[in-house]
């Protein structure tokens, strides 16, 4: 493990607080930090796609998406500084096979909190300033996404001493970031249909779409092979296997919303839409399919991990709350294009443990950053 990567957070053994400068927090700044905003935004849409059948739906959803973008600020600060200050921490980083996946998390936040601002009822943020916010976030969202594709991948093609075992399904976060590109993207499209920026967010999120999910499968059959024939991952990236959650539940969520878009920017008949309209459904069904077959697979991997070695609280906990908000913001969709009572019961299941799991989280880390021990170098004594 590198020097930052996911830092352990503090265990029940450290009681006692490490006084740690900014220049410290800095210099170890992890990578994965930012996974705590996309699990703080994507709760913000998994209410609203719930909205029906949550209590203060729109209270709760102002609340998450403060709390989100209150991180990302206070998150930049040392995320930033870290490129300027620490640029041979930041290339150790991009070179380790598990710390560089992670660094999409920021981007990816700059796009999730785009969703979750389009889905939040805020009366002081009118819609001339609204819908070019949104644009913006999903341009410098796609191209650092896109950007950090290539490093990554790049940098791995030409460190041949990268290991099998060093591989995680945290991999699956450059395809994820991809992926999600359309989701805002497709919804920008529709909102610019007519104009320039109307085709550049349709014809791009197509691109990021094929992308993404050719990584995915690629990804995924790498990292699934490395899981079948070697040991899995230590107890404190357990965490990671649910990441597998997240594409297909994204991808559900495209299938739902892309023919509508295809309709309008390739002139289909309404025959033709019909049809889009009904592949989309049987598709939709078909990926949600994988994502809840790997949601209990990654809850069984993960309570037999815990059973052999006590899970201790680490920063990758995050990796938990995004998949499974994104199952859940699925769930949601697959209901309200298909009724069926079934995949209502299963959202709101998930999210009840949505906003368990994310409450729990973020206490730990906020404990873990009281007594300064998340901001030590993972493996550090004291930790």
């Amino acid at each position: 493990m590198t020097r930052s990567q996911l830092n352990a957070g503090a265990s029940g053994a450290a009681s006692t607080r490490h006084h740690v400068s900014f220049r410290e927090i800095s210099e170890h700044f992890a990578p994965g930090w930012f996974a705590a905003v996309m699990g703080t935004a994507v709760t913000v849409v998994a209410i609203f796609v719930l909205r029906n059948s949550v209590p203060f739906a729109a209270a709760l959803q102002v609340i998450f998406l403060a709390l989100a973008v209150l991180l990302f600020v206070v998150l930049l600060a040392p995320w930033s500084i870290r490129w300027l200050k620490h640029p041979q921490a930041v290339r150790r980083d991009l070179a380790h096979p598990v710390s560089a996946a992670f660094f999409p998390t920021m981007p990816i936040s700059l796009i999730v909190i785009g969703i979750a601002l389009e889905k939040t009822p805020l009366p002081f943020l009118p819609e001339n300033v609204l819908w070019p916010l949104l644009l913006t976030l999903w341009g410098i969202g796609a191209a650092a996404i896109l950007l950090f594709a290539l490093v990554i991948l790049t940098t791995f093609f030409h460190h041949a001493e990268i290991r099998w075992e060093a591989s995680t399904l945290g991999w699956l976060i450059p395809p994820v970031s991809a992926l999600l590109i359309p989701v805002l993207g497709l919804t920008l499209a529709m909102h610019y249909a007519g104009s320039l920026w109307g085709d550049v967010t349709f014809y791009a999120s197509l691109l990021f779409l094929g992308m993404g999910s050719l990584l995915f499968v690629l990804m995924m059959a790498t990292v699934f092979t490395r899981y079948i024939f070697y040991a899995l991952p230590p107890a404190h990236l357990a965490p990671t296997v649910w990441v597998g959650i997240a594409p297909t539940s994204i991808l559900t969520i495209i299938a739902l919303r892309i023919a509508a878009p295809m309709q309008r920017y390739f002139a289909a008949s309404p025959q033709v839409e019909e049809v889009l309209t009904l592949l989309a459904k049987v598709s939709g069904v078909t990926l949600w399919g994988f994502a809840l077959f790997w949601l209990i697979l990654a809850l069984l991997v993960t309570l037999e991990t815990h059973r052999k070695t006590p899970l201790p609280f680490a920063l990758s906990w995050w990796a938990f709350i995004f998949p499974l908000g994104a199952f859940t913001v699925a769930s949601g969709v697959l209901y309200q294009a298909v009724p069926v009572a079934f995949f209502l019961w299963i959202g709101l299941a998930m999210l009840i443990g949505l906003l368990g799991l994310w409450l729990v989280t973020l206490l730990r880390t906020a404990q873990g950053a009281w007594r300064g021990t998340i901001f030590l170098p993972h493996n550090a004594p004291g930790k």
